[in-house]
């Protein structure tokens, strides 16, 4: 008798790991798929809190992250509203890359080249050793909406006031049913995603221990 329980305990045991692997298996395969990652990308977009002008009052320089078209296209237009100084960072040639575009194409001029940055919390690092120099404290931060809350937390780390104006947000097309379904597009846009997830957890729990 004894031994029929524990066969009948193993055997629901064994059921319920299949049932939970199909199920992770199932939001696995999700995930990756265009919709999912959308959905997964959307969420973590919302956390990114939109431009807003007030709060920009006071500021010192703009600071621009990525060579994306509407990250520049945004520098361009905050620094025609606002005519605040704008610093391009960006390692390997990125930085560069900003000046060009934003100073040949958008008529923006760029003060400030930050080119030695080989990821986000350099990016603070080396920025704000350039502004110190001309004591810019409050800067407007323009960076992708997903990119955004890691940023601001690492420029502001840096002993900056930050002022977020984050861009290319996520759009929702009109799904069809093989979006959803696993996808390279679904599996580049769910890494970008889980890269800021993860990125931002591993920055504050080495903070945290230190």
């Amino acid at each position: 008798m004894k031994f029929a329980s524990e066969r009948m305990t193993a055997t629901g045991l064994f059921k319920i790991f299949w049932v939970l692997a199909i199920a992770l298996m199932i939001c696995a395969m999700f995930f990756i798929s265009k919709s999912g990652s959308l959905l997964f990308a959307a969420l973590l977009e919302r956390s990114a809190s939109p431009f807003s002008a007030p709060q920009a009052r006071a500021a010192q320089a703009i600071v621009v992250l990525t060579g994306r078209n509407a990250s520049m296209l945004e520098a361009a237009r905050l620094h025609r509203q606002t005519g605040l100084p704008v610093l391009a960072s960006g390692g390997d040639g990125e930085a560069a890359a900003i000046k060009n575009h934003l100073e040949k194409s958008l008529q923006t001029p760029v003060k400030w080249t930050e080119g030695n940055s080989i990821n986000t919390e350099q990016n603070a690092r080396f920025s704000a050793a350039i502004l110190a120099k001309a004591q810019v404290r409050k800067i407007i931060l323009v960076t992708h909406a997903m990119h955004m809350r890691r940023a601001q937390a690492m420029f502001v780390d840096q002993g900056f006031e930050v002022v977020p104006a984050p861009t290319d947000f996520s759009a929702l097309p009109e799904l069809r049913w093989r979006d959803f379904l696993p996808s390279s597009e679904g599996r580049k846009l769910a890494k970008s995603a889980l890269h800021e997830v993860f990125g931002l957890a591993f920055y504050k729990l080495r903070f945290a221990v230190q």
